[in-house]
């Protein structure tokens, strides 16, 4: 069981977390329209504090992950009882080894950007269009996205 979580469910988890999410595209607090991210919570917009800046809500954040992941073990438990998962070591630990570097990576250029992180989001957002994204690639043309929903 440790290894099929540690080799297939939790890799998923990682892969399908940081590659697949719903955009959304609001009102923040009836001022302003920003696009906001995460699935089935939001837990990624734009930083208001500065350009080129993101915030990130770690509750939210952290409730997302455990939904994937527990999609994933759900998933891979059903497939293991018909048919026997085996993945080698060598291809976990590459995985884990690039998992790391695009971590440091991340962290690397979290620190740079000046990004935030907040314990809760803490304000109100009113949606008005939304979408599923794969690498956070969308259109980000505004007028038709509130001409669509007039």
């Amino acid at each position: 069981m440790k290894n099929l979580i540690f080799r297939m469910t939790l890799p998923l988890t990682l892969i399908s977390f940081g590659i697949i999410t719903k955009w959304s595209y609001g009102i923040i607090n009836n001022e302003t329209y920003e696009f906001l991210y995460g699935f089935p919570l939001i837990y990624k917009c734009r930083g208001f504090h500065t350009s080129l800046s993101t915030q990130y809500f770690l509750t939210e954040m952290t409730i997302n992950f455990l939904i994937y992941f527990v999609f994933w073990l759900m998933i891979t438990l059903i497939v293991n009882r018909f048919w026997k998962i085996n993945i080698p070591k060598l291809i976990s630990t590459m995985f884990w080894i690039g998992f790391g570097i695009l971590f440091l990576g991340f962290v690397y250029l979290s620190n740079d950007l000046d990004n935030r992180y907040e314990i809760k989001r803490n304000f109100e957002v009113k949606i008005v269009d939304s979408g599923i994204i794969f690498f956070e690639i969308h259109s980000t043309d505004k007028e038709k996205i509130l001409e669509r929903n007039k």
